[in-house]
């Protein structure tokens, strides 16, 4: 039986951000080990990858929403990353190496506004919900899965997670080439007068967007940290054997593990809570329009954050690291939500919201990759509240009520 469009379009999800996710996981523990860095190195090889991801997503939005086929660029997106990423392994040069893993990420900048602005053309608003909710599980479920294929495989054979990278996005590519235009499947039902409760929709969701968009930057912020600085944390505290299950002591560690293998825990814990909160979202509307969305989740995640920079116990860290994926779900699902409420300016959009998530990725990387390296891994995370508070600040001036204008 024939896999329908938005399947076919939700496996591709998973299967590419299974590929990312194996990227992102493999190359701090590449840097430390590979190319003999530490952290400071791996914060701004992440950093640098979110700003080519920022850079490409604003510069190409104008030509990827007038191509005739968006999905043209999904696939050119595709060979770029595999092509330029997996080289990687095959150099122990810092500069090839980082130049390499920087410019495979403009791939990934062309592919995700394409993706989700196909999804965007759907005219029917619940059914355009659940199936975002759908898509945003899936790759979320990849971001999960990913990090348990490669912490494993990087310990067995650092190549190893490599190939895996190549198969993924060669299984990807295939599913691309499949899928048809997205007014083949949906029509131009989208670009006709819209009805005034879609109008309604539209009105309301640019109140939310731009707030939206800040939450979407403070919750990358967040997770970039974790994916190309935390390493570090977790593996000096493996080797130095001060990592326990419950308490900060290594005696209470109840069996050994490298520390790829563990940091793979950690990081699976956050893409977790991203994909039971887009599960969630998915299905429900209650959260639609609402500032406590946005905010409630934001605050528990920044508490659970500042501790997995202090604590010595797994369990804490695991917590922590849920909660920050949590918070990541329920601003980016609500972003995307509001940026194809409107047909006109979907893929601009989308394209700014996945420039939110470089700007957010490059700001954490970057500034706690530095100041871990002069200050120590537990400097940052301490200090976080002192950036947190203008942009949480910014978020609730820009959800205050508005006066009619009637």
């Amino acid at each position: 039986m024939r896999l329908s469009p938005p399947v076919r379009m939700c496996l591709l999800g998973f299967i590419l951000d299974l590929a990312v996710m194996i990227a992102i996981t493999v190359v701090p523990f590449y840097v430390y080990r590979q190319l003999g860095g530490d952290a400071r190195m791996s914060g701004y090889f992440g950093a640098l990858q979110a700003v080519v991801y920022m850079v490409t997503c604003l510069v190409t939005s104008r030509y990827v929403s007038r191509s005739r086929n968006g999905l043209n660029w999904v696939r050119f997106g595709l060979v770029w990353f595999a092509c330029v990423f997996t080289p990687v392994v095959f150099f122990r040069d810092t500069a090839v190496c980082i130049t390499l893993g920087v410019v495979a990420w403009a791939g990934l900048a062309v592919i995700w506004p394409a993706l989700y602005s196909w999804f965007g053309a759907d005219p029917d608003p619940e059914r355009r919900q659940k199936h975002l909710g759908w898509f945003n599980l899936s790759w979320s479920s990849g971001f999960a899965a990913g990090p348990l294929v490669a912490g494993p495989l990087y310990e067995y054979d650092y190549r190893l997670p490599f190939a895996v990278l190549a198969v993924c996005c060669a299984a990807a590519l295939g599913l691309a080439l499949s899928m048809p235009h997205e007014q083949v499947h949906f029509g131009r039902g989208r670009e006709e007068e819209a009805s005034e409760e879609e109008t309604g929709h539209r009105r309301d969701a640019v109140r939310f967007l731009h707030a939206a968009w800040v939450a979407v930057i403070l919750a990358n912020w967040m997770v970039g940290v974790l994916r190309s600085v935390f390493p570090k944390r977790v593996e000096d505290l493996v080797q130095a054997g001060g990592l326990g299950l419950f308490a900060g002591d290594g005696a209470s560690w109840p069996f050994s593990a490298p520390p790829a293998t563990v940091f793979s825990w950690v990081s699976f814990a956050c893409s977790a809570g991203t994909a039971a909160l887009f599960f969630w979202l998915g299905r429900t509307k209650g959260w639609r329009y609402r500032a406590s969305w946005l905010i409630v989740p934001q605050l528990a995640a920044a508490a659970g954050f500042i501790w997995m920079g202090v604590t010595h116990s797994l369990a804490a860290m695991l917590f922590g690291s849920l909660l920050v994926g949590m918070n990541l779900g329920v601003a980016f699902f609500a972003a995307v939500y509001y940026c194809v409420a409107d047909p006109a300016h979907k893929h601009r959009r989308a394209a700014i919201n996945e420039a939110a998530v470089g700007f957010g990725g490059m700001l954490g990387s970057f500034l706690f990759g530095a100041l871990s390296g002069r200050y120590g891994l537990e400097f940052p995370f301490v200090w976080f509240p002192v950036f947190y508070a203008p942009a949480f600040a910014l978020q609730l001036w820009l959800l205050r009520p508005r006066r009619s204008m009637a």
